[in-house]
């Protein structure tokens, strides 16, 4: 290295380049003194690495005098490493042996000190005139500040996406949307919540239009349109805030749709609670009164404030036994509900009868909360059913005991008499006839007709005694039961007795009645085992009786003319049912107001050929005998349905068709498949077909043919209770059976013109059918003032002779409608 090299060259404190520098050598310039002159530390070695010179910046940085570190690698004085820098070695590797013809350019490299200190090594590598290499010349610039700044900067920045993503982790998990809306509404940021919110990702959300006002201060509820969620009601809340260093607000949005449907369901249920007919009662669960409703204050009489903390036993009328209440809440703990009728005391001291559905409310663990009760007052209904169950086992007309109070009062005479298990003494059953008592009426009229059965009830009545019961089984025919007798002459005794009681001389208006009297009687255990037998033998004793023209006959094994007439008319019926020898005729029922047709009525007829007429009185008991009763309501029941379509497809609508069924159909277990059948072939539809069911078939009934009515009223076939007052009406089988139409009985119309018992307890019928909300049709009216009368007394459906007598389809005229 020359002493005369000009250090003008390179002026000092300034910063050199590693090729400025390779140019001074070139020169061959004094570049020692001139690499004293830069600020940076520089230093240069050969192709072994180790150092030919340095400057004094290097030595300074380095600790160490140029002696020192001279003719060393320079990796051991700047300690980066245990080799030289990668593009030394790089550069040894491609020249070899000094052979470095490639690497022509300036390397950039960062070393790093164990001392914490950074430089960068910018380096080039100097060469011969004949392109060997000869050293490499680097220049250290000290990064270390630079550095340490960049490492604070990201590590904040580190910590700063960290506390966002923490961030926005929470506002992700927060129950509330969060929305950030900027000055012209646009969404910038949109948490989890707010997308479920609305149906779409934050990401979707991002840029989109807010599309709703923002305003700070009171919460505003806005409702949003969702994607695939239907809407939902929001409440929304908002703040100022600055964005990304420009105005915008945050929005907190709480979804209240569930609270709002709860708070809509509540108002529903505090109007349902307040204006409901029904008495309610809420209690907690030690069963203290903390609700009640406007109806409760109304039927009991007890103010809100009196009922408020007390225990619904303050109602208790003390009608039940403790028996009673611990059954009912054993259901209640059991099933979560019991319903039943129950009586309580209003405030002025009163009972009533209530209706009643006690329910319990569990929370989450399904330990109670609170009890609610739900009652209505059926004080009037259980009034009805009273006045029912009190006139309906007498006769309406002679106000006798009627066959079914009859009925009953025999089999407890037989049970008794079983229970004593003795045979000293005999239950006897007399069946009392009045001969040719129809001459009375058709001669007479109704009116003598109706007194001279009075009288002749009376008779019998007083004749024997309050031990028996008298009864008045159908027109004509009176029932006697003996329930202690000593031998049978002394059921022939009692007949004597009647006989000469009732034949005493009558007198009625001016008129002398003739009374005979046919009896016949029948002894348990001699002659029959049980109830119904026991009535037969009677019956049968008094038709052979009246056939002999004697005035009274025990039953005898030997068949009587009645018992021969029945065997032949049954099997001339069952001849009748496979010949075609039966017909039909209807009978319109008739709205009274209007006179129009609602429906008619298909009634069986037997035009014997030999016989002449034969009523339905006559051979329906021959075939329920003889077991024809399914065959002949098949018969009808298709013959009916097609003659009625018929009528339909030939333009005349009359309303629905009622035919009567009888018990052995209903015990069918084909029964519904055979009328929906008999429907489905003939093309009637199910809701013009009404089956007309007696009283007495629906006591006491098997389950299985409820069940039957209940399927067939499901596909649209509607149900009436025929001949209704005759037997035993009772609530507790109208309320729970499928009736929808009520048919009061042809012997309370006689006299319902009149004050009657017929005309009080059709009176009461009207008013239960109008509290059952069933239909009522009142049968057998025969005059004007009938019609009129029941018209007045609410009964809008009427049938009889007077409106319109019974005929063949085709002989049936509808009257002109009203001007």
């Amino acid at each position: 290295m020359s002493g005369n090299s000009n250090p003008t060259r390179h002026p000092p404190g300034t910063t050199a380049t590693p090729a400025t520098i390779a140019a001074w050598g070139s020169a061959e310039c004094d570049w020692l003194r001139a690499l004293d002159a830069i600020s940076e530390p520089v230093f240069i070695h050969d192709e072994h690495y180790r150092i030919l010179a340095a400057n004094r910046a290097y030595a300074e940085r380095a600790g160490l005098t140029p002696e020192e570190f001279r003719q060393r690698p320079y990796w051991e004085v700047f300690p980066h490493g245990d080799g030289p820098l990668p593009s030394c070695r790089a550069a040894m590797d491609q020249g070899g042996c000094g052979q470095h013809r490639n690497h022509r350019g300036e390397i950039t490299e960062e070393l790093a000190l164990p001392s914490g200190e950074v430089f960068i090594s910018r380096s080039f590598a100097v060469t011969d005139a004949t392109g060997h290499y000869k050293q490499s010349v680097h220049i250290l610039e000290d990064v270390t500040e630079q550095r340490r700044r960049e490492h604070r900067l990201s590590v904040a920045e580190s910590r700063a996406r960290e506390r966002e993503h923490q961030l926005d982790r929470v506002l992700s998990n927060t129950a509330e949307g969060i929305l950030v809306v900027d000055e012209h509404g646009r969404i910038v940021y949109a948490n989890a919540t707010a997308g479920t919110l609305t149906g779409h990702s934050p990401a979707e959300l991002i840029g989109q239009d807010f599309g709703f006002p923002v305003a700070t201060g009171s919460p505003a509820e806005i409702e949003l349109h969702t994607s695939g969620n239907g809407n939902r009601i929001v409440e929304m809340r908002a703040r100022t805030m600055r964005w990304e260093g420009k105005p915008a607000f945050v929005l907190n949005l709480h979804d209240v749709t569930e609270r709002k449907r709860v708070e809509r369901e509540l108002r529903q249920a505090a109007i349902v609670f307040e204006e409901a007919r029904e008495g309610v009662i809420i209690t907690d669960a030690e069963a203290n009164i903390v609700a009640v409703n406007h109806a409760f204050t109304q039927i009991t009489g007890y103010d809100e404030d009196q009922a408020l903390g007390c225990n619904p036993r303050f109602l208790a009328s003390g009608f039940h036994t403790p028996a009673f209440y611990q059954a009912m809440w054993e259901a209640i703990r059991s099933h979560g509900y019991w319903t039943g009728e129950i009586w309580n005391r209003r405030n002025d001291g009163t009972t009533f009868a209530e209706l009643a559905t006690i329910r319990e409310l569990r929370d989450e663990s399904g330990r109670p909360t609170h009890y609610i009760g739900v009652f209505s007052d059926i004080s009037r209904i259980k009034e009805y059913q009273t006045q029912l169950e009190r006139v309906l086992h007498l006769d309406p007309l002679t106000e006798l005991p009627n066959r079914l109070l009859f009925h009953d009062r025999l089999e407890q005479a037989l049970r008794q008499h079983q229970r004593q298990r003795t045979n000293e003494n005999a239950v006897a059953v007399l069946v009392v006839d009045l001969s040719d008592f129809r001459a009375v009426n058709d001669s007479l009229g109704h009116a003598i007709g109706d007194r001279t059965l009075r009288i002749v009830g009376e008779r019998l009545d007083s004749a024997m005694g309050d031990s028996a019961t008298v009864a008045r089984l159908s027109g004509d025919e009176f029932g006697v039961l003996l329930p202690q007798l000593a031998t049978a002459d002394d059921a022939a005794s009692a007949a004597e007795r009647l006989i000469e009681a009732a034949e005493a001389p009558l007198e009625i208006d001016g008129h002398q009645i003739p009374i005979t009297l046919r009896v016949g009687l029948s002894t348990f255990p001699d002659q029959a085992q049980g109830a119904n037998v026991l009535l037969e033998q009677a019956d049968a004793a008094m038709y052979e009786a009246k056939s002999e023209g004697v005035s009274y006959r025990f039953f005898s094994e030997e068949l009587t003319e009645r018992a021969r007439e029945r065997i032949e008319l049954g099997a001339e019926l069952r001849q009748a049912l496979a010949g075609e020898e039966l017909a039909l005729h209807f009978q319109p029922q008739v709205d009274l107001d209007s006179g129009r047709w609602i429906g008619l009525e298909a009634l069986l007829r037997w035009p014997h050929p030999r016989r002449g007429p034969i009523s339905p009185g006559r051979f329906i008991p021959v075939a329920e005998r003889t077991g024809l009763m399914c065959q002949l309501g098949a018969w009808v029941l298709q013959r009916a349905c097609r003659q009625y379509q018929t009528l339909l497809d030939a333009g005349q609508d009359w309303g629905r068709l009622a035919i009567n069924i009888t018990a052995p159909e209903l015990a069918d277990p084909t029964f519904v498949e055979r009328v929906m059948r008999t429907l489905e072939e003939t093309g009637l539809a199910a809701e013009r077909l009404e089956l007309e069911i007696t009283e007495s078939l629906l006591v006491n009934t098997d389950e299985r043919i409820i069940e039957r009515l209940d399927a067939l009223r499901r596909h649209g076939v509607r149900v009436a209770v025929d001949d209704f007052g005759t037997g035993y009406s009772a609530l507790s089988y109208l309320k729970d059976l499928p009736v929808d139409r009520l048919k009061i009985d042809r012997s309370f119309i006689d006299n319902v013109d009149q004050p009657s018992r017929g005309a009080t307890i059709t009176r009461a019928i009207l008013a239960l059918g109008q509290s059952l909300e069933l239909e009522v049709i009142a049968e057998g009216i025969e005059t004007e003032a009938q019609r009129r009368t029941l018209q007045e007394a609410g009964c809008l459906q009427g049938q009889g002779f007077f409106l319109a007598r019974p005929a063949p389809l085709e002989q049936l005229r509808p009257p002109d409608p009203a001007p």
